[in-house]
């Protein structure tokens, strides 16, 4: 019985990173890292974020994306806080899909709660289908290359401030 006592203490005293089944690698979203933006999206779009992630890159950014990131064992739910508390950003992508996840309202929240910047990007729905996110404004991803240059405004401008 002490055992297993000691057992939990240990266990509890243990970094996140270094709990059973958690990957012990670098994660993309540390301080840091530079301007880190989070994509948040329905995992039917994960091709879409995906290349989104490219053109945060492209801009002088460093993206996190679930897809490049997590492993088959991670605590995705711990990984996803972590990487939402380190971010500059986030970019969520709405669609029919992300509309219905509970896992991209989950992101919406977390985000907000940090009270970070976040961009709504429209995928074949209009503004108001995000109910947390109707009062900011969207960008409709055929428009993306606009929101791409406010982005290489704000990397350039953090890069200044960590001068």
């Amino acid at each position: 019985m002490a055992n297993r006592a000691a057992a939990k203490r240990a266990a509890k005293a243990r970094p996140p990173a270094a709990k059973k089944g958690t990957a012990t690698r670098p994660r993309a979203a540390r301080r840091g890292a530079g301007y880190v933006v989070f994509i948040s999206h329905s995992s039917k779009e994960s091709w879409i974020a995906r290349q989104i992630a490219k053109e945060v890159k492209a801009a002088g950014g460093t993206s996190w994306v679930d897809v490049n990131v997590l492993a088959g064992g991670d605590d995705f739910q711990d990984e996803i806080l972590e990487a939402i508390r380190t971010c500059s950003e986030a970019i969520v992508l709405i669609s029919p899909d992300s509309v219905n996840s509970q896992w991209v309202s989950y992101e919406i929240g977390a985000v907000a709660v940090q009270g970070k910047r976040v961009t709504p990007v429209l995928n074949n729905v209009p503004p108001e289908a995000m109910a947390p996110l109707r009062r900011v404004h969207a960008i409709d991803l055929n428009n993306f290359d606009a929101f791409l240059g406010q982005l290489k405004e704000r990397i350039r401008q953090s890069g200044r401030r960590r001068r």
